[in-house]
């Protein structure tokens, strides 16, 4: 049984009460009672035990003194460090009235060995890494504040890519760690405190659009936007959309076994601040995870739901043949011209940085071997 510094204390206490009434009574006890030495050195054996009794008690009680104090100041400090994260953490409302949110975490195990060593959402897909096409989408549609999920073990990887890439052009990313996947829709938990009163785009750090959908981002005012596209080939293995004879979405059900259209929900979600909400009163599915298809089930219930259908490519890079497929369509479609001039400039000042770095370490190197080449002539 392990008992707190306030209840050792509290019996501590209670102890030495007990020594001095015995300290007190011992000639008493001593004097009514037959020993097998004299009474005075009975009571001498009995005073001296219950003084070095005592002096053992009172350390005890001076030490655990120091100790619940000691833990008092140090919860003093973290409820102060606390205090200080949260003033850090506590982000302005957007100019543009609305927030990004890439998520780019999960382990992309049918991406092994690939994904072993780094984020799936840092391959390349084409002339630049896979991040960087959720990225532009954001940035085109006008928003500037862009929060990047990832997970524990590649969050120094987007760290060394992204970390000031931006800051010079006015967007501002930050970054959480999602140590364990709980669902797409756990995002919005994660960044509750980072959407605060504005509304939120989040978009599937794998998924790549050739339509221009930024207009449609930037004119959202409330409620629930999501994006669909018609698909050919195995339709369960997406979220799909129910029309009603008129073409009116009737209901979304998460990979059917018998699909009801061909018409799937891509990567790329549009909500108003009351999405954090809705997730926290979201009971997990029985795969134990929070499902995105039951926040847009929640719109769709309150007449809250707009939904858009897009034609050009939509690319979902999450296995090998789509991961290749992706390279292709972006080279063939030309999808790597549609980049934000902006988005250009801050990867190809990044490029060269990155080319003037390498130079100051090889440079010496290079001198030392041409060095160590002509010591070698004159020998």
């Amino acid at each position: 049984m392990f008992l707190t510094p306030y209840t050792k204390l509290l019996v501590i206490v209670g102890t030495l009460i007990g020594v001095v009434l015995l300290m007190f009574a011992t000639p008493f006890l001593i004097a009514s009672g037959s020993t097998f030495a004299s009474r005075e050195i009975v009571q001498v054996i009995f005073i001296a035990m219950e003084f070095f009794g005592a002096i053992f008690l009172l350390n005890e009680f001076n030490r655990l003194r120091i100790i619940i104090k000691e833990k008092e100041m140090g919860d003093q400090r973290l409820a102060n460090i606390e205090n200080g994260i949260k003033k850090l953490s506590t982000f302005k409302k957007s100019s543009a009235g609305m927030k990004g949110i890439i998520l780019a975490g999960g382990t992309a195990t049918r991406l092994f060995p690939l994904t072993a060593t780094t984020s799936k959402q840092l391959l390349p897909v084409y002339d630049k890494q896979m991040i960087f096409y959720p990225l532009n989408t954001l940035i085109k549609a006008g928003i500037k504040d862009i929060l990047i999920i990832v997970a524990p073990d590649h969050s120094g990887q987007f760290l060394n890519l992204l970390g000031s890439i931006f800051k010079k052009f006015g967007i501002n990313l930050y970054f959480e760690v999602q140590k364990v996947p709980k669902g797409l829709a756990d995002a919005f938990i994660l960044g509750e405190n980072f959407i605060g009163d504005d509304n939120v785009a989040m978009i599937l750090g794998d998924n790549i659009f050739e339509d221009d959908v930024y207009d449609e981002i930037r004119q959202f005012k409330k409620g629930g936007m999501i994006f669909i596209k018609e698909v050919k080939d195995d339709p369960s293995r997406y979220g799909i959309v129910e029309f009603d004879e008129n073409g009116k979405a009737i209901s979304i059900e998460e990979k059917p076994k018998f699909p009801k259209s061909n018409y799937c929900v891509t990567g790329l979600y549009v909500y108003d601040p009351q999405v954090a909400e809705i997730v926290k009163n979201l009971k997990p599915s029985d795969r134990g995870e929070i499902e995105i298809t039951d926040v847009n089930r929640a719109y769709m219930e309150k007449g809250d739901l707009a939904i858009r259908k897009i034609q050009g490519e939509w690319l979902d890079a999450g296995t090998f043949d789509t991961l290749l497929e992706a390279g292709k369509v972006v080279k063939e479609k030309e999808i790597y011209k549609n980049f934000d001039p902006l988005v250009n400039e801050a990867i190809a000042e990044f490029n060269e940085e990155m080319k003037d770095k390498t130079k100051r370490i090889l440079d010496p190197y290079k001198l030392y071997l041409r060095q160590s080449e002509k010591n070698q002539k004159n020998i």
